[in-house]
């Protein structure tokens, strides 16, 4: 049987605006992972993601790939439009994703330019997974696709 795993949306203040004169809070589809070097698992970093059907792979600053021990600018490089239009370069890396107590190999890209936050994207992290996600009951439940690696 193949590994699954719930999340639950995480809540952040928000401040009002015209179009939402009440809102003190959102909630997101943050995902809790460790970010592992694949050639060094002793160096990993955990942090939570938010879940982005939008972005094609998954992103992440480059200060966290250097955190994980990655020489982090290579000849792998990606360019990445935002939804502002807005290009910019990153650069992809083999590595090892930790989420739901299970690992996955998989890639990220890493960039020094500014980020909102860290985003896992379709390819990936939703290729791994069949995902579904039910905002009204605040779950997501996360079934992966493939075995998990061995370690």
């Amino acid at each position: 049987m193949l590994p699954s795993f719930k999340e639950k949306f995480t809540k952040v203040s928000a401040s009002p605006t015209p179009a939402f004169p009440s809102r003190t809070s959102v909630l997101l589809p943050f995902v809790s992972i460790r970010l592992f070097n694949k050639d060094d698992q002793e160096k990993y970093i955990d942090l939570k993601a938010m879940l982005d059907s939008g972005a094609g792979l998954n992103i992440f600053p480059g200060e966290f790939g250097r955190g994980i021990g990655l020489s982090v600018i290579n000849d792998r490089t990606e360019q990445i439009k935002g939804i502002g239009g807005q290009a910019f370069e990153g650069y992809v890396h083999d590595v090892i994703l930790g989420v739901g107590g299970w690992k996955f190999n998989t890639y990220a890209c890493f960039t020094f330019s500014e980020i909102a936050c860290p985003v896992l994207g379709r390819d990936g992290f939703f290729n791994l997974f069949q995902i579904k996600i039910d905002y009204l009951k605040n779950d997501m439940d996360f079934k992966a696709k493939a075995e998990p690696i061995k370690t």
